[in-house]
């Protein structure tokens, strides 16, 4: 079963320990999306799936994934499914790290894709889960409608800078390759992976499946077999989808900036074929999505007084 997940996460998202007893009889919850996920198991019978790769989960798993992976869960429906989860936006957290002068601590999403770590040390653990605990816990308070817009920056800039910090541990993870497993990788994911490392540094250009090809020295008709077969999408499905990505981040982050300026840092030749594509994805207009923005900034101001 493919999963329709939310795209709407703005900077993060957190759910802790949350247990599931009501899963349906399926063999996948499978689903992508266009964020960067950390994801720890704690009881439950469950195997998960990433790309063609299926892993019996064990108690305290943790697994990271950059989130374009076909990836989900398939619990025994007899059993309660414990896990705990963590949703962050790469579009919000990279220029904060980049200014921090620690960009690597991506690299794990950027370059690793996914990896699953097992049998952590139990002290770094709890460490983690504590950390995870609070995080959900700002997010609940950042969500109180009668916390005034200083009181909800602050609250961002705590879990900003929880966020970060659990980064440095999960960069340590994986450096440490004595405490990690990583997942044996096909030669048709590892293809993927290039293609979608290849991408995301390119989309801005005008590029063709020609370009990537070339650029991967690969069949552009078996990298486009492939690539469908790996994620359920086509190549140019998912350069047009990162577009979208990156265009509604400016909207949302960068107000000043006019919609064809939008729409071409974002890789698109016109705006015309910008605001029909964003039309068709978010079912309204680039222009009124970027005014909800801003009256949604203004309420927030408001909500001070």
């Amino acid at each position: 079963m493919v999963k329709k997940v939310n795209e709407s996460l703005d900077k993060f998202n957190i759910v802790y320990r949350n247990v599931d007893v009501d899963f349906e009889e399926q063999d996948f919850f499978v689903h992508s999306h266009n964020f960067y996920e950390i994801y720890f198991y704690h009881n439950g019978d469950c195997k998960y799936l990433i790309n063609d790769d299926i892993i019996e989960l064990e108690e305290n798993d943790i697994i990271i994934m950059n989130g374009s992976s076909l990836h989900g869960p398939s619990p025994d429906v007899h059993c309660p499914y414990e896990r705990s989860v963590i949703e962050f936006s790469s579009e919000w957290i990279r220029p904060i790290l980049d200014k921090l002068n620690v960009p690597e601590l991506l690299t794990p999403f950027d370059e690793l894709s996914n990896s699953l770590f097992r049998k952590v040390d139990r002290d770094v653990y709890e460490s983690i889960m504590q950390m995870v605990k609070k995080l959900q816990l700002k997010q609940i308070q950042q969500q109180d409608h009668h916390k005034s817009e200083v009181q909800k920056r602050l609250l961002e800039a705590e879990v900003t800078t929880m966020l970060i910090e659990l980064l440095f541990i999960i960069y340590e993870l994986s450096k440490g390759k004595l405490n990690s497993i990583m997942m044996h990788n096909n030669d048709k994911s590892s293809h993927v992976h290039r293609i979608i490392a290849w991408i995301d540094q390119h989309y801005q250009d005008n590029i063709s499946l020609n370009d990537i090809a070339e650029s991967l020295h690969i069949s552009k008709y078996y990298m486009a077999r492939i690539f469908k077969d790996i994620t359920g999408m086509t190549i140019m499905q998912y350069l047009m989808q990162r577009r979208l990505v990156r265009a509604k981040y400016l909207l949302e982050m960068q107000t000043s900036k006019s919609i064809l300026e939008v729409a071409i840092e974002a890789g698109f030749d016109s705006s015309s074929h910008f605001s029909r594509k964003f039309r068709a994805c978010y079912q309204v207009s680039p222009s009124v999505y970027r005014n909800r923005m801003r009256e949604r900034s203004v309420g927030n101001a408001y909500s001070v007084k």
